[in-house]
């Protein structure tokens, strides 16, 4: 009998036994078959597609050793192998998303069907937030595009994809505008952005270089400007050098900034460079350089490259500071760069590129960019010449060097210069280089408190039509760079004709109100006590002498104190010491015969000494080496009307030359002169009880006179001498001093003589005096230091030390009796 096969079987039914059979096991197995089908649905794996939104512009290239086979990639790769080993090429198309609906389409060509070239295509996108996409991401190459430098070399393309599931070569929305991003599609720095990716060269001694750099294959239209940030690791370190690289034929120009956060683009983009590090980018024009979560900040310009220029060198003890620490607030770099034409296989090797050399060693020479730009022109056609300018009045206390400047403008440009007043200081022909020219006086000063102007001059008679002002290579722009040489940092920006500049100086602010015993604890100490054998009563402190920071000149009684009578004839010994504080010692000592009484001292920004005398009845003003040059009022003589002065306290000079003067103990007024000395207006101050002191903002025209015995400080307008809203100081006492910082900052010294014989400092906060007559309206907060142990204050200094982010101190005693000391406090803004 033969075995039962389910084919045939032989039985009393024949055939039709068999039939059923047949059809029954049949039904069986297609029913497994379903049931089978049915299950897998429970436990099929998801296999996703490509999520990618990439530019082949992006890649790079690195050299692998050449194998006889690629081996195919596991998990969720594919692999594809040519049929000719002798021409392989793998697609290698890794995504992050599963749920992604984007697809990807690869159109390779290969021109050399005989070619060795072995090619490797590695895709991956890491955007999780791609999965609403249906955009389609064509991936298009040809082997001449692909082909390296050796052709039987093997090469890979790493193509990384960020963004939101826009096309790699669009940016816009349908309207032309920004495109929204997507959730969670904000990309940060590479925290590995300052070593190894950045790094050229290893630290050594201190010193160590990075780079920069952004091919010009990313850029899809012309006129795009594209930036990458660096974020840097020490607190503080200074650039000596910027070398920048780049082709003028693409490369349009370069800026670099510094940004206070760290910067995450809203629509970003992973590039490859040729070194094999990945950076994020951006486009700049349609996202602020700094952008940052929480919004954007105007950033610093410390460098700026267009035309060809070359390495630019800061120079000995003289750099850059930037870094995390506050006061510094500069913790990433950001370079720009404007590239000229969309991406082509011609340009796929260009690049913008700047290197820098970086010192741990703190300068003496601070630089900053003080950029004066005016965005709000259009120049008419068939004109030989036509002027923009570019005007601030620049907020400060004394002065800058001015180390190097810049100009910058496009085709029509004929030159752009800087004046300030009468005076031409720089110019340059903005159709050369664009590099910083250095000047060929590093001390040539340029004071504060003054209209700076550019001017830019054109000439259109080549013209159809009229020009605008704008960022593209057709369009015209008016730029001047100014590199400042100081011992702080000074970054302004001036837009236009603005009355103010846009100031990014280090924020100096005391926590307002009387600062807490525990905010105190740790920052406010006693540096130095001063006490010198032959300095007498302290009359009046200056910081800043003949322009060092270090040096103070000290303005003394000798063995004389002030009394109810005038003593007569002069002090037979030195009444100036210059005090080195760097060295806390004194290196000199002149103004033998000089003086009777010695009572308030002002240096200008010319380093002219200014000096009342409430013996004499005199104002003094003498030269950097202390010559007299002349005096007004009448020696000896008290009186009240225009020629007299009685007893006056202190001088204010304006960058005019005129000047002010309190006067004093026995008149309740200001007097006003010409540069000359000669009488011009008479400011009587209406219930004022001894003007003790004054300081004058140049920018908004006020004067600050301390009304002392009244406790307030008294807004004057220095043009007409009529009062704002005085400031009340009751709660802290008498107001014996006023002064400024380098950024102009207002502080007083306050004595609580009747009562607790507390003394403070007193930071004037607010007040936005950006105009003339704006002292009508402005209000200040206060905030108040204790200072502890000063027993008879009478005149004081206050000035940034940028090295440690502090205020220094200087506080000046009349007494005990004929003795005076100084004392040195200084304040930690950290």
């Amino acid at each position: 009998m033969q075995p039962l096969d389910g084919v045939t079987v032989t039985s009393r039914f024949g055939g039709r036994r068999a039939n059923r059979d047949y059809v029954k096991w049949l039904a069986v197995l297609a029913g497994v078959v379903c049931f089978a089908w049915v299950v897998s649905f429970l436990f099929r794996p998801s296999f996703p597609k490509p999520t990618t939104s990439f530019d082949l512009n992006q890649a790079r290239w690195d050299p692998m050793e050449k194998s006889d086979s690629v081996e195919q990639s596991s998990g969720e790769d594919a692999a594809i192998v040519g049929d000719d080993s002798r021409n392989e090429t793998v697609f290698s198309v890794s995504a992050g998303d599963p749920n992604s609906r984007n697809e990807t389409v690869f159109n390779v060509s290969a021109g050399d069907p005989n070619s060795r070239n072995e090619t490797v295509f590695n895709v991956s996108a890491g955007d999780e937030n791609l999965n609403t996409s249906d955009d389609v991401d064509v991936l298009e190459a040809t082997r001449g595009a692909l082909q390296g430098p050796d052709a039987n070399e093997t090469k890979v393309i790493s193509i990384v994809a960020n963004g939101n599931g826009a096309a790699a070569n669009s940016s816009l929305d349908d309207e032309g505008g920004p495109r929204e991003a997507s959730p969670g599609s904000e990309a940060s720095v590479p925290k590995n952005g300052t070593r190894g990716a950045n790094e050229t060269a290893a630290e050594e001694e201190g010193r160590w270089t990075k780079r920069m750099m952004i091919p010009a294959s990313v850029a899809t239209v012309e006129d795009q400007y594209f930036c990458t940030a660096m974020p840097l690791e020490r607190e503080s370190q200074a650039i000596k050098s910027f070398t920048p690289r780049a082709n003028v034929e693409f490369v349009h120009h370069m800026v670099v900034y510094t940004c206070e956060e760290e910067p995450k683009p809203r629509n970003p983009r992973t590039i490859v460079t040729s070194d094999g590090q990945e950076h994020v980018v951006w486009d700049c024009l349609e996202e602020p350089v700094c952008i940052s979560s929480q919004g954007y900040d105007f950033g610093r310009i410390i460098y700026a490259w267009a035309l060809g220029a070359e390495k630019f060198d800061t120079g000995p003890d003289t750099g850059f500071v930037v870094g995390s620490r506050p006061g510094i607030n500069a913790p990433y770099i950001v370079l720009q760069t404007h590239f000229l034409k969309p991406a082509s296989a011609a340009t796929r090797e260009e690049f913008g590129e700047v290197e820098f050399e970086f010192s741990t060693e703190f300068p003496q020479k601070i630089l900053s960019i003080d950029l004066f730009a005016n965005s709000r022109f259009v120049l008419p056609p068939k004109e030989a010449k036509v002027e923009v300018e570019a005007r601030c009045c620049m907020q400060g206390s004394s002065s800058a060097n001015l180390y190097a400047y810049r100009v910058h403008a496009h085709s029509f440009a004929r030159n752009i210069s800087l004046s300030i007043g009468d005076e031409m200081i720089a110019s340059g022909d903005p159709q050369l280089p664009h590099f910083f020219t250095k000047t060929n006086d590093p001390n040539k000063k340029l004071n504060f408190g003054s209209d700076w102007m550019a001017t830019c001059t054109y000439d259109t008679e080549d013209s159809d039509s009229p020009i605008y002002v704008g960022q593209g290579h057709n369009n015209e722009m008016c730029n001047m760079y100014l590199m400042l040489s100081s011992h702080v940092p000074l970054f302004s920006t001036c837009q236009s004709r603005a009355a103010a500049p846009l100031l990014s100086y280090p924020d100096c602010k005391i926590p307002p109100y009387v600062v807490t015993e525990e905010y105190l604890e740790g920052r406010l100490t006693v540096k130095t006590v001063l006490e010198v054998p032959g300095m007498g009563q302290v009359a009046g402190l200056h910081m800043g002498f003949n322009g060092s920071a270090h040096h103070m000149l000290i303005f003394h009684r000798a063995d004389r104190e002030m009394l109810q009578y005038d003593h007569t004839g002069p002090i037979q010994s030195d009444a100036f010491m210059v005090w080195d504080t760097k060295k806390n010692r004194v290196t000199a000592q002149f103004g033998r015969g000089l003086s009777v009484l010695p009572h308030g001292l002002t240096i200008d920004r010319d380093f002219n000494i200014w000096t009342t005398d409430v013996d004499s009845q005199l104002a003094y003003k003498y030269d950097p080496t202390g010559k007299l040059i002349f005096t007004v009022g009448l020696q000896g003589h008290r009186g009240s009307d225009k020629e007299h002065l009685c007893r006056p306290t202190e001088v204010a000079v304006s960058n005019s030359g005129e000047f002010f003067v309190s006067d004093g103990y026995c008149n309740s007024r200001v007097m006003k002169y010409s540069a000359a000395g000669e009488v011009m207006e008479e400011f009587a101050l209406k219930g004022a009880f001894v003007p003790h002191s004054l300081v004058l903002d140049d920018c908004s025209a006020t004067l600050f006179v301390a009304d002392r015995e009244n406790s307030q400080i008294r807004l004057v307008n220095a043009n007409d001498g009529t009062e704002g809203r005085p400031i009340n100081l009751t709660s802290y006492g008498k107001v014996y001093s006023l002064t400024k910082d380098e950024y102009g900052n207002i502080y007083a010294l306050a004595w609580d003589r009747n009562f607790s014989r507390k003394v403070y400092l007193l930071q004037l906060q607010g007040g936005n005096l950006s105009g003339p007559f704006s002292y009508e309206f402005a209000s200040y907060d206060i905030a108040a230091v204790e200072l502890p142990g000063i027993q008879y204050p009478h005149d004081f200094a206050v000035s940034y030390n940028f090295a440690e982010h502090s205020l220094h101190i200087f506080v000046g005693e009349t007494g005990p009796g004929p003795h005076g000391k100084i004392t040195l406090f200084d304040f930690s803004l950290l």
